[in-house]
């Protein structure tokens, strides 16, 4: 009559290495301008790699703990209080690297970043870096902040 009760902790887990984790398909966003593209009056929809860029700059341009939509998660990064600041480059480095780790690490096809890149002029900061993806695929992923 009452369901029965499944201790999911104890199922047993099947591992196929042969599959890489999915990355959600998701529409191209224009981070300049604000906006979804438009095509014909219809958002662009993007797979694959472009989805997980589109994942990556949303992720890394969201101010963490300010939207209610992301409440109780760590979705997003802290880096408008290191963005602008009178701070010792080395720090800024150093803390936005960690920032940009903590925060894209949580996709499970992102196995690393590497070669992190600063570079600042009078009204940008430009963060440039290598995306190390499960089963030996990279790309380079670039952001402008303006300062």
């Amino acid at each position: 009559m009452f369901p029965e009760i499944v201790n999911i902790d104890n199922l047993p887990i099947e591992n196929n290495q042969d599959e890489l984790p999915e990355i959600k398909p998701s529409f191209l966003f224009d981070f300049i301008k604000g906006e979804f593209v438009l095509v014909n009056g219809n958002p662009v929809r993007v797979e694959g790699i472009e989805a997980l860029k589109v994942w990556i700059e949303k992720t890394l341009r969201t101010e963490k703990y300010r939207y209610k939509v992301y409440e109780g998660t760590d979705y997003g990064t802290s880096l408008e209080d290191l963005i602008g600041q009178n701070l010792p480059p080395s720090f800024v480095e150093s803390e936005m690297q960690r920032e940009i780790n903590e925060s894209l690490l949580r996709h499970p096809i992102i196995e690393s970043l590497s070669n992190f890149e600063l570079e600042k002029n009078k009204s940008n900061l430009t963060v440039k870096f290598t995306v190390n993806l499960v089963g030996e695929s990279s790309f380079e992923q670039e952001l402008t902040y303006n300062v």
